[in-house]
């Protein structure tokens, strides 16, 4: 969904539209879509092998104008800013993710499974930067654990399966999640 909502090549909005501000941005290439507010955070982030950290954060911020030292530190990623990005463990590689997101400011994240292949150090860490950044954005989580959630409780939860919407609701969705199923039974 997440995916079909950026317009990566091969995924596409089969019926309705994408929205932001209320202007139709459905078939804009994903760079534009990325230049107008929307930032995706992926289950498997890309491994960029040969760039540091530290240097891709610096050229996010340079645009966004943030300080990728602030930025680090969110995420406690201060320790590898000196590190490739194809040489981090599951864990680091999530953190990074979501410090690039946060460094490009965006207006709305699409963060595809924050809770996948992460320990409980790392989890919390991930959890507290989505809390920094649905301060300043919206931000849209798609989880199969649904164990964020113990972390940053949503403001709107809904489950999504067999390709339908089974239930909407706020906290108590993702409470019945645990007791139920995504069944819901």
């Amino acid at each position: 969904m997440l995916k079909a909502l950026m317009g990566i090549p091969g995924y596409e909005v089969t019926r309705g539209r994408v929205l932001l501000d209320g202007v139709d941005v459905t078939g804009l290439e994903p760079r534009e879509k990325t230049r107008r507010g929307l930032a995706p955070a992926f289950q498997m982030p890309p491994k960029l092998h040969g760039v540091k950290v530290g240097v891709l954060l610096t050229h996010i911020c340079r645009r966004t104008r943030c300080d990728p030292r602030e930025v680090a530190k969110v995420m406690e990623i201060e320790h590898i800013m000196e590190r490739e990005m194809g040489r981090l463990s599951g864990g680091e590689m999530k953190r990074v993710e979501l410090a690039t997101v946060l460094a490009q400011r965006p207006r709305v994240a699409l963060v595809d499974e924050p809770d996948s292949g992460v320990d409980v150090e790392s989890l919390a860490v991930v959890a507290r930067g989505l809390k920094d950044l649905a301060a300043e954005a919206a931000v849209v989580v798609v989880t199969h654990g649904a164990h964020i959630a113990r972390y940053i409780p949503p403001h709107r939860a809904c489950v999504l399966y067999g390709g339908s919407f089974k239930k909407c609701g706020g906290f108590e969705v993702v409470e019945e999640v645990f007791v139920y199923g995504f069944k819901l039974a």
